[in-house]
C-alpha cells in the first residue's frame, strides 16, 4: 500500500486498500497513507485516499507532522503547490504546527516555494508565528535567500498589522462612544438628585413657615399649555367647563398666567413662541461633546503593564484596545487636544518671507552692505559693513 503510494499506481493503491488489514496502519516512520503520498506529490493518490474517507486529513505522525507538512519538501515537487491547494480544500489545518513549531508556512519559506507560501498567506496562515527556535517565515525565508518569499511577507504582515489596528481604532472610537453615553447618564442621574433633594429642602421649609409651594406640578402645567391644542371633544369635562367659564360673553377675557421667571419670555411650554430666524449661512454646531478627563483616569496594570481605564461611576478598572499610550490619550481625551485646523477656511498657506527670522531686518539708515557681500569680499575694508 506504502510502495503504490509511492509510485502513484492510482490502480495498485485501490487494491492494495481492499486487502490491506486496515487502511489507517502505519509505516515504520509512524506515517500513514496520506502522509507518503504527501511526501512523493501524488495528487491522484490523495485524491483517491481522501474520496475513500479511511484516512484523517489531519492525522500526525510521532514527530507531529501532517499530511499539509509532508507536501511542502523537496520531495513533493513540482506537485507541491497542487497538493497543497487540494489539502486546503478539503479541511486541512494552515496553521497546524510540529513539534519543533513549524508551521506549514514556515516550511514553505524554507523551501521558497513561491505559490505555496501565497496560497498559504491567502488561506489565513499566521505570519508571525514563531518556531521552538523563535524564528518567523519571514526570518526563514531571509536564512535562506529567497528574497522574492521574504517581501512578500513583509509586505504581509505589515498589513495586517495596519489591519490589527485599524480594528483596535475602531473599538476605541466604539469605547468612547459608549463613555459618552455613559458620562452623559451619570450626569442626569447626579442632576435628578440633586434636583430632588432641592425640592425636598424647599418643601421642608415651606412646611416649616406654613407657606405654600409656587411652583406648579408639571403633568398639570402640560395640560394647561397645551389645553388649545385640543377639540373641545377631547379635553376633559374639567377643561371643557372652564373654557366655557372663559368664554362667557360677559366675563373679560383674561391670559393664562406666565410660569416663566421671565416675564418677557413665553412660558417653557408654550406651543405659540415664534420660530427663530438662523441669520448665518453655516450649519449649526453639534453640542459639545462632555471632557472626560474628570470622570475617567487612564493607567497602567501593576502586572503586565497592559492600559486600563477607571471611571467614576463604576470604580474598577476595565481594559482598553492594545493601543500606544498617546494614541489612547487622544482617543479619549478630544478636549485635551484641540484640531489645529477647525474647518477648511483656517487652512491658509503661509509665504516664506512672511515667517519669522533670526537677524534684524534692514532699516532705513543701514549699510547697503549686508552679510553676504562681507563674506564674499575679499578684502575686508572698515566703515563700508
Amino acid at each position: 500500500m506504502f510502495q503504490a503510494a509511492t509510485s502513484g499506481d492510482r490502480d495498485w493503491l485501490r487494491l492494495s486498500l481492499k486487502r490491506a488489514l486496515s487502511p489507517t496502519q502505519l509505516d515504520k516512520q509512524g506515517l500513514t497513507v496520506l502522509h507518503v503520498a504527501g511526501l512523493h506529490g501524488q495528487l491522484e493518490c490523495m485524491k483517491l485516499l481522501l474520496a475513500s474517507q479511511v484516512v484523517d486529513i489531519n492525522a500526525s505522525c510521532p514527530l507531529g507532522r501532517r499530511p499539509i507538512h509532508m507536501v511542502l519538501t523537496a520531495k513533493s515537487r513540482p506537485h507541491s503547490h497542487a497538493c497543497l491547494t487540494y489539502l486546503l480544500e478539503h479541511g486541512a489545518l494552515p496553521n497546524v504546527a510540529t513539534d519543533t513549531g513549524l508551521t506549514p508556512l514556515h516550511l514553505a519559506a524554507t523551501e521558497g516555494l513561491w505559490e505555496c507560501t501565497k496560497t498559504l498567506v491567502q488561506a489565513g496562515a499566521d505570519t508571525g508565528a514563531r518556531d521552538n527556535r523563535g524564528h518567523t517565515p519571514l526570518e526563514l525565508a531571509r536564512i535562506w535567500c529567497h528574497r522574492r518569499i521574504a517581501r512578500f511577507l513583509k509586505d504581509s504582515m505589515w498589513q495586517n498589522e495596519k489591519k490589527r489596528e485599524m480594528e483596535r481604532r475602531k473599538a476605541l472610537q466604539n469605547l468612547r462612544q459608549d463613555l459618552f453615553n455613559m458620562h452623559r447618564r451619570a450626569e442626569n442621574i447626579e442632576k435628578v438628585g440633586r434636583q430632588k433633594l432641592m425640592e425636598e429642602k424647599v418643601t421642608a421649609w415651606a412646611d416649616k413657615k406654613g407657606l405654600p409651594l409656587l411652583w406648579a406640578q408639571p403633568m398639570a402645567t402640560w395640560n394647561q399649555a397645551h389645553a388649545h391644542c385640543l377639540s373641545p371633544d377631547q379635553r376633559p369635562q374639567s377643561q371643557r367647563t372652564k373654557v366655557c367659564h372663559r368664554q362667557h360673553p360677559g366675563a373679560p377675557p383674561r391670559e393664562a398666567w406666565n410660569i416663566s421667571p421671565n416675564p418677557s419670555k413665553p412660558p417653557p411650554a408654550s406651543v405659540s413662541r415664534p420660530q427663530g430666524v438662523r441669520l448665518s449661512s453655516q450649519p449649526e454646531r453639534s453640542p459639545p461633546e462632555p471632557d472626560l478627563r474628570h470622570s475617567i483616569t487612564l493607567c497602567r496594570a501593576h502586572g503586565d503593564g497592559r492600559p486600563q481605564y477607571t471611571a467614576k461611576w463604576d470604580g474598577s478598572p476595565q481594559s482598553v484596545p492594545n493601543l500606544p499610550w498617546d494614541v489612547l490619550q487622544r482617543g479619549l481625551f478630544l478636549a485635551a487636544f484641540p484640531s489645529r485646523i477647525a474647518s477648511p477656511n483656517h487652512f491658509q498657506p503661509n509665504h516664506v518671507l512672511d515667517l519669522p527670522r533670526l537677524g534684524c531686518s534692514p532699516g532705513p539708515n543701514t549699510s547697503p552692505w549686508t552679510e553676504v557681500a562681507m563674506h564674499l569680499a575679499e578684502e575686508l575694508e572698515p566703515g563700508h559693513y
